[in-house]
């Protein structure tokens, strides 16, 4: 995949004034259906880049969420546009009226493409499941005579069920009707009496029980509190193990243990799996020039660039000081013969180098816009290995060929 300048193009479909097609200033296609939008989706490619598609509101009133999860399936880059209705269609990026012009259109797209794109949140990953570092076949639950055993159990074995063990252990030692953990007492039901969850200066919401004497509720939310505090700390120090603290990214040790779990998955279901490895092009340079906290900058930036343009199940790690790997695990059911898995993800690296070329970095000063470029390679099991080192050293090969084609390209298929 060379640099080669592109100019994404707009698709609309529906009845569209042709004039609002005739007057954007970028290459536009016009279509009669969702159907022919979504063959313009999966014909498309990594330097035919659509960024937008533009759908008239009468297609959509038959099954609004069906068509643009369609769309999105193809390719879940382009910003989706619904034009004659400002509301009703909560699954589109944007909505215009009908009436809208051109620079109204590129001003409402523009705006969809600058909100963050929502992310989870380490407190809500089954860091362990990501990973497949949890040897649950190993634990069986107890679900009578509980103890504290069992939570420790839980914690070492089903972290993700501990909260579910705490709240079944609590109702076996209590003649309580009901108790749950909450995160705020209007969500305690009616009737319930409530205590905080608080351990020092870490909250962890508030244990609310029907048929608890006060004394009760509050010795019991104090042996809950400690325990959940526990648990935190136990996931937070396992965070440190496999986050990279200045990035926010995984590091190498998340890569190779998530990459091993992904690989087995990838054989088992006969699907796809791939690895793109990238660094920034001349990073010493930016580093010498303007100094570390610069350096930082740019890494911390190209993060949360790509972290809004991977999709949900895919994973951004940090390998080196300004090298990175993208594992792309595909969270959609195993595909069937004839997948367009490459392709997708070509298109979604595409899109990312075009991103950094377009990224602002305030501390480079003058330089801030439009400076800073990628090199990277792409490696797919199965055809590219069937080993994790072979993969990874597939991908690193590639990211070499794009150096020494001049930098700036990403590097995907078959080597010469």
């Amino acid at each position: 995949m060379s640099a080669r300048k592109t100019r994404s193009s707009i698709v609309f479909a529906g009845s569209v004034n042709d004039e609002l097609v005739s007057t954007i200033d970028q290459p536009a296609r016009h279509v009669h259906s969702i159907f022919d939008a979504i063959g313009e989706l999966a014909t498309s490619n990594a330097t035919d880049l659509v960024e937008a598609v533009v759908i008239d509101d009468t297609l959509l009133q038959n099954g609004s969420v069906e068509y643009i999860d369609a769309l999105r399936r193809i390719d879940p880059t382009p910003t989706i546009v619904v034009i004659g209705s400002t509301s009703g269609y909560a699954e589109a990026d944007a909505h215009v009226p009908t009436d809208t012009t051109a620079n109204k259109l590129a001003s409402a797209i523009a705006n969809a493409q600058s909100q963050p794109t929502e992310q989870i949140h380490d407190t809500e990953v089954d860091l362990d499941e990501v990973l497949g570092i949890s040897d649950a076949s190993d634990y069986v639950r107890e679900t009578t005579n509980l103890g504290d055993i069992d939570l420790v159990r839980a914690l070492m074995h089903s972290p993700s069920s501990f909260k579910e063990v705490l709240i079944d252990l609590l109702k076996q030692q209590t003649s309580w009707s009901f108790c749950a953990i909450i995160d705020d007492i209007p969500s305690a039901p009616e009737g319930s009496d409530t205590a905080p969850l608080r351990y020092g200066h870490e909250e962890h919401g508030f244990l609310a029980a029907t048929g608890s004497t006060s004394s009760d509720l509050t010795r019991w939310s104090r042996w809950a509190s400690c325990w959940l505090n526990l648990a935190r700390k136990q996931r937070q120090l396992k965070l440190l193990a496999y986050k990279d603290e200045l990035s926010g990214a995984w590091n190498r040790r998340f890569l190779r243990t998530c990459l091993t779990k992904e690989l087995q998955l990838a054989r088992s279901n006969r699907r796809p799996l791939t690895v793109m490895i990238f660094d920034i092009d001349n990073f010493k340079h930016y580093n010498d020039r303007w100094g570390h906290d610069a350096g930082d900058e740019i890494i911390r930036e190209l993060v949360r660039l790509l972290r809004t343009i991977i999709r949900k199940g895919d994973h951004v790690c940090r390998i080196g000081g300004d090298e990175f790997a993208v594992l792309f695990c595909d969270p959609a059911p195993p595909r069937e013969p004839g997948s367009n898995h490459p392709t997708t993800i070509e298109i979604l690296a595409k899109r990312f180098r075009e991103q950094v070329a377009n990224a602002r970095f305030p501390k480079l000063g003058d330089e801030a816009t439009g400076c800073l470029s990628i090199s990277g390679g792409l490696a797919t099991y199965p055809w590219d290995s069937s080993e994790i080192d072979g993969i990874l050293e597939k991908a690193d090969q590639r990211l070499l060929k794009s150096k020494r084609l001049g930098k700036n390209s990403i590097t995907i298929g078959k080597d010469e």
